[in-house]
């Protein structure tokens, strides 16, 4: 076999029916939106279960580059590459041994997001302004929200760290739950 035909092996297969796709759809959503009410009845827990899973990635990621960078010696830059795999690895051992720390260190990296949203809201909003835009005033508005949520975020202890990371697991798990079902009974029907 060829890499061409490999490739083009997948479309030559049948598909499944979507009508026999559905209950697969259907059920993993269901299952989502389970674990998703789990985790915004427990969000302290869903955030720290989160951030642990985030530091063995990190440990595993880490772990791979530095077999990597003997695999590859003479393809890779041992200095960088090595550098790069050993921040992974103790950012990864520090966030495993200390989950909470982890969660309070994603929650920081939500506020500056929010806080660096804020700066470009305010530069759209300028540039909306002297091109006399009708909606400045909006993005003035969304960047005062971002900035208020991450002076919340910010202030926050570090259980409400970990009970806002797991709201987001939450939501996440739920919003993508809901789409899996209904993609199940619209195939369902087709």
């Amino acid at each position: 076999m060829t890499l061409a035909s490999d490739l083009a092996a997948p479309a030559a297969r049948p598909l499944v029916p979507r009508r026999q796709a559905a209950p697969w759809f259907i059920v993993e959503g269901l299952l989502l939106v389970l674990l998703g009410a789990v985790a915004a009845v427990l969000p302290a827990v869903a955030g720290v279960a989160a951030a642990l899973v985030f530091g063995w990635v990190l440990i595993l990621s880490g772990v791979f580059g530095i077999v990597t960078l003997f695999g590859a010696r003479a393809h890779t830059h041992l200095l960088w590459g090595g550098v790069s795999s050993a921040i992974a690895v103790v950012v990864g051992l520090l966030v495993a041994v200390f989950p909470l720390a982890g969660t309070i260190g994603l929650a920081t990296l939500v506020a500056a997001y929010l806080i660096v949203d804020a700066v470009a809201m305010v530069g759209l909003a300028l540039h909306q302004r002297q091109h006399r835009g009708w909606g400045w005033i909006w993005l003035l508005l969304a960047a005062i929200a971002s900035v208020g949520l991450a002076v919340f975020v910010l202030l926050l202890s570090a259980k409400g760290d970990a009970t806002l990371i797991g709201i987001i697991v939450a939501i996440d798990l739920i919003v993508g739950g809901i789409a899996l079902v209904s993609l199940g009974i619209v195939a369902r029907r087709s």
